[in-house]
């Protein structure tokens, strides 16, 4: 099976979603996402160089390739494709309006008005990707990455090695030690958590407790939908945990 291409863009058809990607003087037809694809200056121009981890989508009348930017975006690709009527051109469809990023918060979060908002998703279908998607997502979290496909390119790791060592450089120059007028230097470069890790580590923390993996990830989901439509964003796992706690005592004193 093809799980990786690397080559030239020499053609793209933005409303089916398909380039021709040519590789070692073979031209691949690839269907993939193509979120603001006029914008998006990874694909304005052909004759690019393009990396892509693939899918190879196999029925016994053909296989159809399909390609993504990043790794996280091949996996939730494939576990759309387990949902009962999701078919791969539904699953590029919701991977072009959704980033894969947020699609796992939405389906963390349960939200289903979200899901309904991209053409071909009712009701049902949406309720029905959020339940048959959760508990895989809550299974497989560990193994969620955002890796890049370009980023594990032969062709651009002297580019890697090299950013790599500026950035430790940067990382030693910019120590908590080093100071200007009393004043840390160091910025947090630490991205803020996302809803979905902040609602699976609060999972794990009321597993830890002693609740089951299932009743823990949907109180989170539950407790984090309820403080968010009140205005107040849970911003970091104890804070949701608390709220969690707070949820599970005020039943018990009913």
């Amino acid at each position: 099976m093809i799980a990786f291409l690397r080559g030239t863009l020499i053609y793209r058809d933005i409303e089916k979603s398909l380039i021709i990607l040519e590789t070692g003087g073979v031209g691949y037809e690839v269907y993939m996402p193509m979120p603001n694809f006029e914008k998006n200056s990874a694909y304005v121009n052909e004759g690019m160089d393009l990396s892509l981890f693939i899918h190879t989508y196999v029925r016994e009348d053909r296989i159809t390739l399909y390609g993504f930017d990043t790794r996280l975006q091949r996996e939730i690709f494939s576990l759309l494709l387990d949902v009962k009527d999701v078919g791969p051109k539904l699953a590029v469809t919701i991977l072009s309006s959704i980033d894969a990023g947020n699609l796992i918060n939405i389906l963390t979060m349960q939200d289903i008005s979200a899901l309904c908002a991209i053409k071909g998703i009712g009701q049902s279908k949406a309720e029905r990707i959020i339940m048959e998607l959760k508990n895989k997502i809550l299974k497989k979290s560990a193994a969620f990455n955002d890796i890049k496909a370009r980023d594990i390119s032969i062709k651009n790791s002297k580019y890697r090695e090299s950013e790599d060592a500026n950035l430790n450089s940067e990382k030693l120059r910019l120590t908590p030690e080093n100071k200007n007028g009393g004043e840390i230097i160091n910025r947090s470069i630490t991205a803020e958590k996302q809803p979905s890790d902040i609602i699976m580590e609060s999972a794990q923390a009321l597993e830890a407790l002693g609740y089951s993996r299932l009743d823990s990830f949907n109180l989170a989901s539950k407790v984090f939908s309820a403080v968010k439509s009140e205005g107040n964003i849970p911003a970091a796992t104890e804070d949701l945990t608390k709220e969690c706690l707070r949820h599970i005592y005020s039943k018990k004193n009913l």
